[in-house]
């Protein structure tokens, strides 16, 4: 029997709580289905918090513990939920750090889904590793702990001893996934199908919204970045951007990617993409006249950049994003 520790603190998402529990005791149904001979429950889960106490959650509901994290000394995979506001907050709780670290060590799966990421990232699990976490926290997360690959567009991580999962809604992918992976996938499918949970979510990339990071304070690289926002429709090339910012090429290449984190030309790229997405949303331009309209001509190779990017074809976006 699979043993679950569910962290809880405050503020913390209680969908991110009640979502993955029903889900799992939806799983001991139909594991029962699924085994008729087995007596043994597929999971055993248990809320748990610092103390063991009530916290309360981001609406204002009460979370009732089963018991401290200190007499929770064995689970086979703890689940840390996101929460709303300064994910700090979470950071200054060396006594749980310290207790996900050690059932890390003695062999304990750890999930995190959305903020909860930053909680996994300071007991030192994630250090040179992949994660990823909601993507309007992908600044703070990565001035904070510079050394995570963060990969803020995919949804879902599995580095084998922990995984992160992306957005708000983000644990219930990660429920499934774990259903799968701890499971199997005809558990994981009968629990998808009665929960009508799409199971075919990978990414968090449509959702993302390019900013373009502008707080570095390499003026040289922001004077350029300014002038892209003017010009982005234009024809660039990186010798003339270069030429802008008063450095020469090679220089200008390494500072561009180590203040904003990417290449000059992905950069552009992106903030054309974006300007796309938000055009897609409107009702007036067809995507030829998009694809003129944030610097490109031929639509076949815009469609194919907009879908490498985003994740999905225009038409799809449009779809599920647009107005109607």
């Amino acid at each position: 029997m699979l043993k679950i520790a569910v962290l809880a603190y405050d503020n913390c998402l209680l969908s991110g709580i009640a979502g993955p529990l029903d889900l799992f005791t939806l799983a001991n149904w139909e594991y029962r289905r699924l085994n008729p001979q087995t007596k043994t429950p597929f999971c055993r889960c248990e809320v748990v918090t610092t103390a063991g106490d009530p916290v309360t959650s981001f609406n204002r509901l009460p979370v009732m513990p089963k018991r401290s994290i200190e007499d929770c000394v064995d689970p086979d995979l703890v689940l840390i939920p996101g929460m709303m506001g300064r994910p700090e907050q979470l950071l200054e709780q060396p006594a749980l750090i310290d207790w996900i670290r050690q059932q890390h060590s003695r062999g304990a799966l750890i999930a995190s889904a959305c903020s909860g990421a930053f909680l996994l990232a300071e007991t030192g699990i994630l250090q040179g590793r992949s994660a990823t976490t909601h993507w309007q926290l992908a600044e703070r997360f990565r001035q904070r702990y510079p050394d995570i690959d963060l990969q803020i567009d995919r949804l879902l991580i599995d580095g084998e001893d922990y995984l992160c999962a992306g957005g708000t809604s983000a644990h219930l992918d990660l429920a499934l996934y774990l259903l799968e992976k701890l499971g199997s996938t005809k558990l994981a499918t009968a629990c998808a199908r009665i929960m009508l949970i799409d199971r075919s979510r990978r990414q968090q990339a449509p959702f993302v919204r390019f900013r373009g990071r502008k707080n570095h304070g390499d003026e040289p690289i922001l004077k350029i970045q300014q002038w892209l926002d003017e010009n982005y429709r234009e024809k660039i090339a990186v010798r003339q951007m270069a030429e802008r910012s008063g450095l020469n090429e090679r220089t200008f290449l390494r500072r561009f990617r180590k203040a904003t984190g990417e290449a000059p030309l992905e950069y552009l790229q992106r903030m054309r993409i974006e300007t796309a997405k938000q055009l897609l949303c409107g009702k007036d331009q067809n995507l030829e006249m998009i694809t003129r309209h944030v610097g490109y001509e031929d639509v076949s190779s815009f469609r194919r950049l907009f879908k490498e990017i985003v994740g999905l074809s225009p038409a799809v976006y449009r779809q599920r994003f647009g107005s109607r």
